[in-house]
């Protein structure tokens, strides 16, 4: 595996807990595998509402570096890819946030994959499932 980028929720749930998420994180780590995630992302993450405990932790799993910038190409293909999905207002930080996996060539781990569908050469890692 290339490298992973993390969507909010998989961090929320791996921040929040001593559960899978966080389990399969913390191996992720161990094996090498590179692992960011969007300045949109982090931004959702941050935003909270989060206890100090989860952002204790995200920073310590995410450091600064791992935080990749939304950069004007980027923004242009996103909204591109916006566009052609028919402007879904509810998903447009998640099409930017799967744009900058897709051109990191890093599987993004989500536990919501249909709201990246849309998004052209996405890998969805194998973690991936539908929250509920």
């Amino acid at each position: 595996m290339k490298a992973v980028h993390l969507d909010t929720d998989f961090l929320v749930k791996a921040a929040a807990t001593a559960g899978q998420e966080r389990q399969q994180l913390i191996q992720l780590l161990e094996q090498e595998v590179p692992v960011g995630m969007s300045a949109i992302a982090w931004y959702e993450f941050s935003r909270g509402p989060r206890t100090p405990e989860q952002l204790a932790v995200a920073a310590f799993l995410i450091e600064e570096d791992d935080v990749v910038a939304f950069d004007a190409a980027a923004a242009v293909q996103a909204a591109d890819t916006f566009r052609r999905a028919g402007s879904p207002r509810p998903r447009a930080n998640d099409i930017a946030i799967g744009t900058l996996a897709a051109r990191a060539g890093a599987e993004l781990w989500t536990l919501n994959p249909i709201d990246f569908a849309d998004v052209p050469g996405l890998k969805i890692g194998p973690l991936a499932r539908e929250s509920g």
